[in-house]
């Protein structure tokens, strides 16, 4: 016989009881903003007259996470990239240059479509822990290339293996912020490059800078709409993928778009 949990009445704001086995457990009455309920077994649940949405306390700590990761990834981006500014080829650094840049076009692109597919996701943590990984690595290495090669290697693959395990929302916060950053910081040496290349003439080549240049602005500006969504995913009452048979929700206040999209037949 199935124990029935009572949780009713209480104030459960931004308590996590993502998989757990919750059948006919009551939350009546209860204030659910910002629950994970995802992967729940809720059959014959209570929801009844629930107070439901965006928990400000998960707001609050979704913006931290985006502060945070976003001004290390800003500074460190900015360093690196104005230090890779009007360097030669025949520079003995040039070649991690060219890793910088292939870290910052691989992070910021796929960042930019990865809600749709998990292995850009998987690429787009990869790449940014390898960008942070880079950075603060040859930091603490006195500017050793190769230390942060290797940094940057072990960095990028922890970030993706924690991308792949932990579920937290604040995850994807995390790598989307550096992500943003890797796409402007690429937009800005684009541009930089572009209007040197005009300044010397060469139309062509800097025509091709400028046209890069526009592309991951583009990206960047998505990769901050990627943020919002998964700010307001974090911090707003889910229900995905959860078992809801015979769930009861009962003046609910919740509009049928916001049902369909966390997870809540649209009929009931």
């Amino acid at each position: 016989m199935v124990k029935v949990q009572k949780f009713s009445n209480r104030n459960l704001r931004n308590h996590s009881f993502r998989g757990q086995n919750l059948q006919r457990a009551n939350f009546s009455g209860s204030d659910l903003r910002g629950c994970n309920f995802d992967l729940a077994q809720l059959q014959g649940a209570t929801f009844d007259h629930a107070r439901v949405g965006y928990g400000p306390e998960s707001i609050i700590i979704g913006l931290l996470a985006i502060a945070t990761f976003g001004g290390l990834a800003f500074y460190a981006i900015s360093r690196m990239v104005f230090g890779g500014l009007g360097l030669a080829a025949e520079s003995p650094t040039y070649p991690y240059l060219i890793t910088l840049l292939g870290f910052l076009v691989s992070a910021g692109g796929c960042c930019a479509f990865s809600l749709c597919r998990r292995w850009l996701r998987l690429i787009a943590a990869l790449t940014t822990g390898a960008l942070l990984g880079l950075f603060y690595g040859g930091v603490i290495q006195q500017n050793d290339p190769q230390a942060a090669i290797i940094t940057a290697t072990i960095v990028g693959v922890l970030t993706a293996i924690v991308s792949y395990t932990v579920r937290s929302r604040l995850v994807p916060l995390a790598i989307f912020s550096i992500g943003s950053c890797a796409a402007y910081g690429f937009c800005f040496f684009c541009g930089t490059r572009a209007s040197s290349l005009f300044n010397v003439q060469k139309l062509v080549a800097g025509g091709g800078w400028s046209l890069l240049c526009l592309i991951f602005w583009g990206l960047t500006l998505k990769i901050l709409a990627n943020i919002l969504t998964e700010l307001q995913d974090f911090a707003h009452t889910s229900w995905r993928g959860a078992d809801l048979s015979d769930a009861s929700f009962d003046g609910i206040q919740i509009d049928v778009n916001t049902r369909t999209r966390y997870g809540l037949p649209s009929d009931i």
